[in-house]
């Protein structure tokens, strides 16, 4: 287990079922099916955002990982410090990437869920003007 990658399987495998929840609202959306009430989806986005918010300061605890100092100048403890920066820094499954890729995520589904409230105003909406045909 000394990939860079082995740690954070669990990580990686979220960031995977975030990706399919977002492509199936959009799926959803896109297709006509979804369409939220604005109140509602404000709410959903907002959690995202909260969320997006929260791996912020993640980044910033990955960040100090991958400086870590004090470990001597002995192979074994730059060996040592170079794990820890392998962990924060590997491209494609260190801890900022998969955080930074779980941002990018959570941006597109608060996108996702603000598009299906437009879809369900411009259903009301041209519900309300058809009525207004009707009575005419």
């Amino acid at each position: 287990m000394s990939s860079p990658d082995a740690g954070f399987a669990a990580a990686a495998e979220g960031l995977q079922a975030v990706r399919n929840q977002t492509q199936w609202i959009n799926q959803q959306v896109s297709a006509g099916k979804l369409a939220l009430d604005p109140e509602v989806a404000e709410k959903a986005a907002k959690r995202c955002d909260d969320e997006i918010r929260e791996l912020g300061k993640l980044v910033r605890d990955a960040n100090q990982i991958s400086r870590v100092s004090g470990l001597g100048n002995y192979p074994d403890g730059q060996q040592l410090a170079q794990r820890f920066m392998d962990k924060a820094n590997h491209e494609g499954s260190g801890a900022l990437t998969l955080i930074r890729m779980m941002q990018d995520e959570l941006q597109k589904q608060a996108d996702a869920f603000r598009a299906a409230a437009r879809d369900y105003r411009a259903t009301d909406e041209q519900q309300a003007q058809d009525l207004q045909r009707g009575m005419q």
